[in-house]
């Protein structure tokens, strides 16, 4: 007789991966195909982008991230070009798998505290493709090249963390690996 899936313990999966590699829309791909997973709402202090859907995160001024994160209403948190980023602690009775669209930083953070986090780093074919599609949503140069150099940081963090590594040149192909690698990983912990 298999365990009562109400009672197994939720499965955490961390995606990572610079602007532009399309980890957003991955993500949401990922919780529309999985009624057992669900993606955490991300706060930010930063501004919304003119391009970005209203819910992406939730925006809040800087004075009222830093006082929830005082409470300890964070998983993880991370400062990035002068903005802050923070992952609320999850609901305890959602017993649904939480998907976590989060930088590299955040997922050390995750990793301290649950060890048996699923961590995917999804990237762009190259770096010329990445600095094609941040301009091509409207990023400024200068900040799509900090947002490059940012990301050559950031894949030798991931590898270093042990994280998996999925190039998104073909989204349907890399949503189906992703979605693969989840039940995979539900399967090895089931």
């Amino acid at each position: 007789m298999g365990e009562d899936p109400r009672h197994r313990v939720s499965l955490v999966v961390v995606l990572s991966g610079p602007g532009g590699a399309g980890k957003g829309t991955i993500a949401r791909a990922l919780v529309e195909r999985d009624d057992d997973l669900a993606l955490s709402r991300s706060w930010t202090s930063r501004l919304r982008r003119v391009d970005e859907e209203p819910d992406a995160y939730l925006f809040v001024d800087r004075a009222s991230f830093e006082a929830r994160r005082e409470e300890g209403g964070f998983l993880e948190w991370n400062e990035f070009l002068g903005c802050l980023y923070g992952t609320p602690t999850p609901d305890p009775d959602d017993r649904r798998d939480l998907l976590l669209e989060i930088d590299v930083a955040g997922g050390r953070q995750v990793l301290e505290k649950l060890p048996g986090a699923l961590c995917l780093f999804v990237d762009a074919p190259d770096d010329a493709e990445l600095l094609r599609r941040l301009l091509g949503r409207g990023d400024d140069a200068a900040r799509a090249e900090d947002r490059v150099a940012e990301a050559v940081r950031e894949r030798r963090e991931a590898a270093e963390l042990g994280y998996g590594r999925v190039v998104n040149e073909d989204l349907e192909a890399a949503v189906t690996v992703i979605a693969g690698l989840i039940d995979d990983y539900r399967s090895a912990s089931g």
